[in-house]
């Protein structure tokens, strides 16, 4: 399986000692756990040795979504894996492991390399091991850990307390889940004489749960707490006083803080899903309506143009494209007419040119820049450079549009190297 001992061999002279020998996959799992870049390095090292083609691929999850350093991260290491040669993707799930495993039924790879366990050691008490589960469903799939990277122990607990922070809610959440439990008393009560004097402590699960699924755990709790006061002091007997100790009191406010707890997990776990998948599904459709234009692109100008026409869209910004001709860079399109460049902004065109790294605003490279300058990169090279410049001075590149964004420039670099191609093959 080594590739040392036909490094040299033509073509045809390798094609009889391969023939009938299936074509080996690499999967890479990247993550945004800051192991992404390792990950796709031991992926690259290993499609070359082997003489593979490989692909990587990010899980997108309801957690990974929320966070934005996650997606700056896995963005990078998408982009990362671009520059080796691999094709990317970027798939939706409710978690990693069911995610991976779909990919691999759909995609079968015969190598699957993926970062250390980040999972916190009480949570593995409870979760079977990714690795070991993937292992079982495919036995002939061979994994490799890529090891961990260092990280700076800044500020641990600062990504963690962001992802977990559910947005802050409306103090008119909290009237409204009272004004639920209001309603449910006069019901109650109406039910009660009708039932002769019998109080249904059951009603109020209608206002929690109402109150959970639509507004979350904070107005739940409200409900919570208001139907217990509630029932206690206007239905239970004797009226007009509150018992929180008796028994029924205390069964009511376990089973309702039960439902109210449940309810709202619940809830917001399907919400962030739903988010997800119809972001993700409009996402795929744009890339696909972008491969399309692409592919009818027939030279560099309208290929440029279409670039600049998708960037401009999902960016929200100015975008322009260069190309070198003659030995200078050249300007093939753009969306602003005149172009404002200036001296800085092409000294980061001509470092990003020589370098193949992003520079300009947003970057640590040339960040005084007025424009962010991207390389169009492939396995043949840097073929173009993309720039981008929002007037309101903010990064163009928003973290939640990180994955799209490298996804959409490895497109584009695959199709400015369809057309070095085609030149090269006009030449002879």
């Amino acid at each position: 399986m080594s590739g040392d001992g036909k490094a040299g061999l033509s073509h045809e002279a390798a094609a009889p000692e391969v023939a009938g020998v299936p074509e080996t996959h690499i999967l890479a799992a990247v993550s945004g756990s800051g192991n992404g870049e390792r990950v796709v390095k031991l992926a690259a090292d290993l499609a070359k040795a082997m003489n593979a083609s490989w692909h990587a691929v990010f899980i997108e999850t309801p957690r990974s979504a929320r966070d934005p350093a996650i997606a700056r991260r896995a963005a990078d290491a998408l982009s990362l894996a671009v520059r080796h040669g691999a094709t990317v993707s970027n798939e939706p799930d409710d978690d990693v492991q069911s995610g991976l495993k779909a990919h691999l039924a759909a995609m079968p790879a015969n190598h699957l390399v993926v970062g250390p366990p980040t999972t916190a050691r009480r949570h593995r008490w409870f979760r079977r091991s990714m690795m070991v589960s993937v292992q079982e469903q495919f036995p002939a799939l061979t994994i490799h850990i890529a090891p961990a990277a260092v990280r700076a122990a800044a500020n641990p607990g600062a990504t963690n307390a962001e992802a977990q922070a559910g947005p802050k809610t409306n103090p008119r959440h909290h009237l409204f889940a009272l004004s639920l439990v209001a309603v449910t008393l006069v019901l109650a009560e109406l039910v009660s004489l009708l039932l002769g004097g019998r109080p249904l402590n059951l009603l109020f699960l209608f206002p929690v749960i109402a109150a959970a699924a639509r507004f979350g755990l904070g107005p739940a709790l409200t409900a919570t707490a208001g139907s217990v006061l509630g029932f206690d002091f206007f239905l239970l007997q004797p009226r007009f006083h509150l018992e929180p100790a008796t028994p029924v009191i205390v069964v009511t406010l376990a089973a309702l803080l039960a439902v109210a707890v449940y309810t709202s997990f619940v809830t917001q776990a399907l919400r962030h899903r739903v988010a997800l998948s119809d972001r993700s599904a409009k996402e795929n459709a744009r890339i696909a309506t972008f491969s399309q234009a692409l592919a009818r692109a027939a030279d560099w100008q309208e290929t440029a143009t279409a670039v600049c026409e998708e960037f401009a869209a999902v960016l929200k910004a100015d975008v322009a494209v260069f190309r070198e001709r003659g030995g200078k860079l050249e300007l093939v399109g753009a969306t602003m007419e005149p172009l404002s460049w200036g001296p800085i902004d092409q000294a980061a065109l001509e470092w990003c040119w020589e370098q193949g790294e992003p520079a300009g605003r947003g970057t640590t490279t040339i960040a005084s820049a007025e424009w962010r300058v991207e390389p169009l990169r492939t396995s043949l090279g840097v073929l173009a450079i993309l720039a981008f410049v929002r007037h309101d001075g903010r990064d163009p590149v928003r973290a939640d549009r990180g994955v799209l964004f490298n996804t959409l420039v490895s497109q584009a670099a695959l199709a400015h190297e369809r057309l070095i191609l085609e030149d090269s093959l006009r030449a002879v």
